[in-house]
């Protein structure tokens, strides 16, 4: 029988499937584009795979006591961050590189994590995840799902059929 922490770590890895189907559709696209729909700009979606590398990192690694990782260009991926030009974001390859290294590490981590470990307060500071280790990680599965929602619509504005 799994543990629960084995449980999370499966559905935290079957969600970044779901995202790696949606950025292999996207694969031949402009990752750098800005969609403007009703007059609201789009992240694009180097963006995006930036930000899940930098938020895996902090929900699961940082918040559960993990092997946190810090790197330069995290801080422009974060919510509320100035959005940086192309020109200034890190290459592709570094990011994607990034990107697998944490969920790596995100995964081991969640399978080896004691049970109550998962009581352990919230330390993210953002309470509206919730009070525990749990809620952030749960909080981590439910907000990459969010994200490839926006990489499915991106997917229909550059016309890349997904299904």
């Amino acid at each position: 029988m799994p543990t629960e922490t084995e449980v999370l770590a499966h559905m935290l890895d079957r969600t970044r499937q779901y995202t790696l189907f949606y950025f292999e559709k996207l694969k031949d696209q402009d990752l750098h584009r800005r969609f403007v729909c009703e007059g609201k700009e789009l992240n694009s979606a180097f963006w995006i795979m930036a930000h899940l590398a930098t938020s895996e990192n902090g929900l699961i690694l940082m918040a559960s006591g993990g092997p946190f990782e810090k790197f330069s260009w995290a801080k422009h991926f974060t919510v509320g961050s100035t959005i940086i030009s192309p020109n200034d974001c890190p290459p592709f390859n570094e990011v994607m590189d990034m990107f697998q290294k944490v969920h790596e590490r995100a995964l081991a981590h969640l399978r080896n994590l004691p049970p109550e470990a998962l009581e352990l307060p919230n330390k993210t500071g953002i309470p509206s995840i919730g009070n525990t280790v749990r809620d952030v990680i749960t909080h981590a599965i439910r907000h990459e799902g969010s994200h490839i929602g926006h990489l499915g619509w991106l997917c229909k504005l550059y016309g890349v059929h997904t299904m």
